[in-house]
């Protein structure tokens, strides 16, 4: 049984709830031969994650910083969105080591561009760390409500309803802050990640001496 065969039953079954037994089954090997190749259910899953990460083809790292940083943030997000669960289940699983690889990668070209090394690390992990946080975020709004027919997202809608009669929700500005909750909530949650990105990414400019800051020509890929 090699690598492969065990990462290519892991993608068919998906990430989300996953299990050594229905990845074995899906092997038609018994639940002790799979442990025997792979020890842990964690390392299963950042196995298979590894893998995803290593046959992408990632964008130019040779991109001004700050598409640099946009591109492969979006690049990493919709990764994330076509694999349901792994952004959950890798967060108490082993950090898969071509992970770990990408930050380095990123933060190195940074550097290269002339951040010092502590602020290009600061930089790469505010925005994998909001790319991953955000991705979480779609999938845990996106659960059933026990004794519902709706979601999470459905019941936050209702709850971020302007005009409601609860204390002081009639005061104007709150009632602009509720309808632009509203249409965030209702809003395709690959543009609001490019927004919250775009404001990450701006702060990192703002941050950034005006000397220090010319290999960056503004350009903000669609997101």
């Amino acid at each position: 049984m090699t690598e492969t065969r065990i990462v290519e039953a892991v993608l068919a079954e998906g990430f989300a709830g996953l299990t050594v037994p229905a990845v074995a089954a899906r092997l038609d090997v018994s639940t002790m031969t799979l442990y025997r190749h792979v020890p842990t259910r964690a390392r299963l899953l950042a196995m298979a994650w590894d893998h995803v990460l290593d046959a992408h083809t990632w964008p130019d790292r040779d991109l001004p910083w700050r598409g640099l940083l946009r591109t492969y943030a979006v690049t990493l997000w919709d990764l994330l969105a076509r694999h349901p669960g792994v952004v959950t289940e890798m967060s108490t699983a082993i950090l898969p080591a071509r992970m770990a690889d990408l930050f380095d990668d990123l933060a190195v070209a940074l550097v290269h561009q002339g951040f010092t090394a502590d602020k290009a690390l600061l930089a790469v992990d505010t925005v994998i760390d909001l790319t991953l946080d955000h991705r979480r975020g779609v999938e845990t709004l996106a659960q059933p409500v026990e004794g519902t027919t709706g979601s999470l997202r459905d019941q936050v809608s209702t709850l971020w309803q302007p005009g409601d009669q609860t204390a002081g929700s009639q005061v104007p500005a709150r009632q602009a802050v509720r309808r632009a909750m509203s249409e965030a909530i209702a809003a395709d949650p690959r543009i609001w990640f490019g927004h919250k990105l775009d404001l990450v990414l701006d702060g990192i400019a703002a941050g950034r001496p005006a000397d220090e800051d010319t290999t960056d020509t503004g350009e903000r890929p669609a997101p």
